[in-house]
């Protein structure tokens, strides 16, 4: 178990957002990261019949957390990131979460379920936030104002620790689960049940999209096969930096048609096969820079 001397609730500093402008500014800083912990607080709207947003918030690896007013602030701020295939959202039981932000017009692109990785790696009478949060740090967390009203405004501060909370402590969990599960040997499988595809829409029809292009049909060479080698090795370690599953950098079929083509520039990129936008920006420069080590050693 992880050392608690610095537990998630004393890195628990947030900052609520009601303006757009600040939302914005503060929502690119977090597209930097690799994956960031989500939660949101809902109300029941009579009058529609359904639930409702009333908070968003995202807690970064360091920093402070951002609790978005969305009474205040429109949905739509939080498109970018939220849609960003770049960026994973850990969140507890995170079909509810997902299904709240499309009910908000958002598409969200992907999304780790802690409450998943616990059942992979725990045995535990509760696998709910507060279950797995005492199990893993022996933080009691006080969840009476779950089902407080979050209509309401102000919100009282206390309403706010927690939502900030709950936020923290799910990336906490991401964090500490991933370890436990690397020790057991199960963390790609468990992060392939664990990270939910986009749920289809209700209606209408999806936009198309681009093909991907597709690795050679034919056997890599052995010169190749060493490349392979050395690409794994750097995705490897790049996944270890990131605290994610390898896959999740690139997959097999991406550093094999990397080996096939060995690409020189960001636009070269393109045509490999599973790498987008996002993941050409984020990390091309650095991928190629693999690529030419892999080619010249020997």
């Amino acid at each position: 178990m992880q050392d608690h001397s610095e537990s998630p609730a004393s890195k628990s500093a947030y900052r609520v957002i009601t303006d757009e402008a600040e939302a914005r500014s503060a929502l690119l800083e977090l597209q930097k990261e690799s994956i960031i912990g989500l939660d949101t607080e809902t109300y029941w709207d009579a009058k529609e019949n359904h639930s409702r947003v009333s908070l968003a918030q995202l807690a970064p690896r360091a920093g402070e957390i951002l609790v978005i007013d969305l009474l205040e602030v429109e949905a739509e701020v939080l498109r970018p990131i939220i849609e960003s295939p770049a960026v994973m959202m850990a969140a507890h039981n995170a079909r509810f979460d997902e299904a709240m932000l499309r009910g908000a017009g958002l598409r969200p692109a992907g999304f780790v379920d802690t409450l998943r990785l616990a059942r992979a790696a725990l045995r535990l009478p509760s696998y709910s936030l507060a279950g797995v949060s005492e199990h893993l740090f022996g933080i009691e967390l006080d969840k009476r104002y779950q089902k407080s009203n979050w209509r309401r405004r102000p919100l009282t501060r206390a309403q706010l620790q927690y939502a900030a909370l709950d936020a923290r402590m799910t990336l906490e969990l991401y964090d500490e689960l991933s370890r436990i599960l690397t020790e057991q040997g199960k963390l790609e499988a468990a992060l392939r049940f664990s990270t939910l595809a986009p749920a289809e829409e209700k209606s209408g029809t999806a936009p198309r999209r681009r093909r991907a292009p597709q690795p050679l049909a034919r056997p890599l060479t052995d010169d190749e096969r060493r490349i392979l080698k050395e690409l794994k090795k750097w995705r490897l370690e790049k996944s270890g930096r990131e605290m994610v599953a390898a896959y999740m950098i690139c997959q097999d079929r991406t550093l094999e048609h990397l080996a096939m083509e060995k690409p020189s520039t960001l636009k070269d990129l393109q045509s490999i096969y599973g790498l987008g936008d996002s993941r050409i920006s984020r990390f091309g420069e650095e991928l190629l820079e693999a690529l030419r080590k892999a080619q010249s050693s020997k």
